[in-house]
């Protein structure tokens, strides 16, 4: 598509053509074809760095160009099919590699085509960065969105679905490159006398504590969920179930060791923990932790138990 408006295309009295770095010509308007004497030919793609005497194309191909790309502006020769030269007033700037030639008697007209054309320029920059600008702030929402649905909104950790894709996820990683991966399931000891006792906003606030709790002891690489109620689920990639073990028991002292407003004792919870093993699924590596926090509250509560 051509640089200069469409009007220009007709006009014998303007010459507009653009260059490569080459010389090869890749459009021309009416004038321009008529000044290198090639009216009625299909001059495109053919070179026309011969026809331009002075100053010479390689001299032109080689000027510094100014902030708004001009590298020649003023008489122009230029020779043509016939071997004639003509010159005129012109202006010549660089353009993303290619050479943008606008000529003219008249100065004045030039001057108006020159400034359209930085115009538009400038326009279609306007355009661009604003198209760029929207698709980020687009793109800045859908990450909004999608940060959203995968979040629990009491406690702010991962939901369900969270869980559910980043299980898949780790499972894949695992039956592709091997590595480990365990999962810890906890659950609030006696939430439902908390609930009876002190109301649902308070157990609303030790949801809300013991999320916070499990953030504050996982590495920024665990996925931790919310997978229901007073129940919580934790993905620790690249750790065996030694290490497991350990995470879930500093979890479990730190939570005893802490009172939540407006309880008057401390809260504790239950965990079970279980590995991957080979060829093994999330629901069942799910089925094996929750077969282990079983064991845990009624083992009494309040410990840690590997499944």
């Amino acid at each position: 598509m051509a640089w200069f408006n469409p009007e220009l295309e007709p006009l014998l009295a303007v010459a507009a053509a653009t260059l490569d770095g080459d010389g090869l010509l890749i459009e021309a308007n009416a004038g321009f074809l008529r000044l290198i004497h090639a009216e009625g030919q299909q001059p495109i793609g053919q070179s026309v760095s011969r026809f331009f005497r002075q100053p010479d194309f390689s001299a032109l191909a080689g000027m510094p160009a100014g902030n708004d790309g001009e590298i020649h502006r003023g008489l122009l020769t230029i020779g043509d099919f016939m071997g004639q030269t003509r010159t005129v007033h012109a202006r010549i700037w660089r353009t993303n590699g290619q050479l943008r030639v606008l000529a003219e008697h008249d100065i004045a007209e030039l001057e108006r085509l020159y400034a359209t054309v930085l115009e538009l320029n400038r326009d279609y920059a306007n355009t661009q960065l604003e198209l760029a600008q929207t698709n980020l702030k687009l793109q800045q929402r859908e990450a909004q969105i999608t940060a959203i649905s995968l979040t629990d909104p009491l406690t702010g950790v991962g939901n369900r679905r969270l869980l559910e894709e980043s299980l898949a996820k780790e499972i894949s990683r695992v039956e592709r490159g091997g590595g480990t991966l365990c999962t810890v399931m906890a659950d609030l000891d006696h939430f439902k006398n908390i609930n009876d006792r002190y109301g649902h906003d308070s157990g609303d606030q030790v949801l809300m504590a013991f999320g916070a709790l499990l953030r504050q002891h996982t590495r920024p690489t665990d996925i931790v969920t919310r997978y229901g109620g007073e129940e919580f689920v934790l993905l620790l990639p690249h750790t065996d179930l030694e290490h497991a073990l350990a995470a879930a028991e500093r979890i479990r002292t730190a939570l005893a060791g802490c009172l939540i407003e407006p309880l008057r004792n401390p809260v504790t919870a239950s965990f079970g923990v279980a590995e991957i093993a080979s060829g093994e699924q999330g629901d069942a590596l799910l089925r094996r932790a929750d077969m282990a926090l079983y064991q845990a509250k009624h083992s009494g509560r309040n410990r840690v138990v590997a499944g």
